[in-house]
C-alpha cells in the first residue's frame, strides 16, 4: 500500500486517513489530520488499571487504543477505551468501531487536553455514546459526561471516591485504584 503525503493543507476524508501507515496515532477531526505523540507512562498506567477494572464489571468488549472510531467521512476518532456491548455488537468491523459505543475513555495528558475535553466529547455526546470518561492522572480526577447534560459532568471525582456507571450497575470502584 503507498502511504499518504501528510498534507496539513487540505480537507482530509475517511478515504485519505484509510491510506496512512497503520499504527500512525492520528485522528481525523473535521477534516483536519491530528497526529499526538505517544502516551507517557503515567497515563498508560492509568489507562491499563482502568482497563483491568472494567474488563472484570462489564460484559462485553473493550478495545484500547489505537482503535479506530468511525464517525462519518470527515471525523474517526481513537479513544483510549472504548466499550461496546453484546446488544450492540453489530458496530464491530473488520476496520474498527463503525457506530455508537456504549462507553468512550479518554485519558488526557497535556498533549491532548483541550481537543479531548472540548472538541471530542462534543463528538462523542452528539454521536449518543452512553457515557463519555475524562480521566485525567495528574490530577487524579474522572468526568462522566452523558449527552442529556454535555457541558457538566454526572459524576467529578478528585482523588478518591466511589465511580457508579449508567452503562451496567455492576460497574462500580474507587477512583483511587487507578491512580
Amino acid at each position: 500500500m503507498e502511504v499518504a503525503t501528510i498534507d496539513k493543507s487540505k480537507q482530509w476524508t475517511v478515504d485519505d486517513y484509510l491510506q496512512l501507515e497503520e499504527g500512525l496515532l492520528a485522528q481525523l477531526i473535521d477534516g483536519q489530520l491530528v497526529i499526538s505523540p505517544a502516551p507517557t507512562t503515567k497515563p498508560q498506567r492509568v489507562s491499563r488499571e482502568l482497563l483491568l477494572i472494567l474488563q472484570k464489571q462489564l460484559d462485553g468488549e473493550i478495545f484500547y487504543s489505537p482503535i479506530d472510531l468511525y464517525i462519518n467521512d470527515k471525523n474517526v476518532l481513537q479513544p483510549d477505551l472504548v466499550f461496546i456491548s453484546k446488544a450492540n455488537k453489530e458496530i464491530i468491523t473488520e476496520r474498527g468501531i463503525e457506530g455508537t459505543p456504549d462507553l468512550v475513555v479518554e485519558v488526557i495528558s497535556p498533549s491532548n487536553s483541550f481537543i479531548d475535553r472540548n472538541t471530542k466529547r462534543k463528538k462523542y455526546l452528539a454521536l449518543g455514546v452512553t457515557e463519555y470518561w475524562i480521566v485525567d492522572p495528574n490530577n487524579a480526577t474522572l468526568e462522566i459526561y452523558v449527552p442529556k447534560d454535555e457541558d457538566n459532568p454526572r459524576l467529578y471525582v478528585v482523588k478518591e471516591g466511589n465511580v457508579n456507571s449508567l452503562i451496567d450497575p455492576k460497574v462500580s470502584f474507587n477512583v483511587k485504584e487507578i491512580f
